[in-house]
């Protein structure tokens, strides 16, 4: 019989020695897990925070998105309204625009002249229109209306303010008034009647800007045409001239 006493010795010493290795395999295994553990859970962590600032932004952007659907929804739905109160009213109402107003540029000492139209540009006749002259500091010597004179022609005009009654103006008709003035100013005329879409104010600086509009345009104009005219002397010019150095130079062209 064999005796195993020497290798159990060997094998116990062999045991011992690896034990603290194998021990410390094991250790930094665990610790390894617990690390990586560790990490995970933080990947996690961070994860589901992600996660949850995600699902707020998504259901706050998501609630604006239907906060401006529905509002934008209201307003469409006011326009619609407003555009259809607006054709209900405007099946009965006219419309009246004053244009063509005329004064002289400057002051004589002579009377001077006042015209404007008044021009009814809907479909619907302007019923019982009332007009409302101010002159301002300008008096009045004598004004009429045409086609049917609606001012009294024996009225001595004791203010600057004259208002008379035009009665009806017909689709797509026009009132034209004429009246004779000391200065050439008016403060503002003004139409109002029971039927019309809104009163109708039309003011000397109106009439002063439209003025200013109409000369600036002239001039604007002017001064295209001019510098067209300039550009082409110049380049006609500027030919003329090198033409002129070259055969002075002795240049040769042919070869450009």
């Amino acid at each position: 019989m064999k005796d195993y006493s020497f290798w159990q010795k060997q094998n116990l010493t062999s045991y011992i020695t690896l034990a603290p290795m194998w021990l410390g395999r094991v250790l930094r295994a665990v610790c390894k897990a617990i690390v990586v553990k560790g990490e995970r859970n933080k990947v996690e962590s961070k994860s589901a925070k992600y996660g949850f600032w995600g699902a707020l932004i998504a259901a706050a952007i998501t609630g604006a998105i239907g906060l401006y659907i529905h509002l934008d929804r209201k307003a469409e739905d006011k326009k619609v309204v407003e555009a259809t109160k607006t054709a209900e009213q405007s099946k009965n109402t006219a419309r009246l625009t004053i244009s063509n107003i005329y004064v002289p540029p400057i002051n004589t000492s002579i009377e001077s002249a006042f015209f404007a139209q008044i021009q009814n540009n809907s479909l619907n006749i302007a019923k019982d229109v009332v007009v409302r002259l101010n002159f301002g500091e300008s008096s009045v010597s004598k004004c009429e209306t045409l086609p049917e004179n609606q001012i009294n022609e024996q009225e001595s005009f004791g203010s600057s303010i004259i208002t008379f009654s035009a009665g009806d103006i017909q689709r797509k008709d026009s009132l034209y008034i004429y009246c004779l003035t000391s200065h050439p100013v008016f403060d503002s005329i003004l139409l109002t009647g029971p039927n019309l879409f809104s009163n109708t104010l039309f003011e000397f600086e109106q009439f002063e800007s439209k003025v200013a509009s109409d000369n600036s345009g002239f001039i604007t104009f002017f001064k295209g045409v001019a510098s067209f005219v300039a550009v082409i002397f110049i380049g006609y010019f500027t030919i003329i001239i090198i033409y002129v150095l070259n055969r002075k130079f002795g240049v040769d062209t042919s070869k450009y």
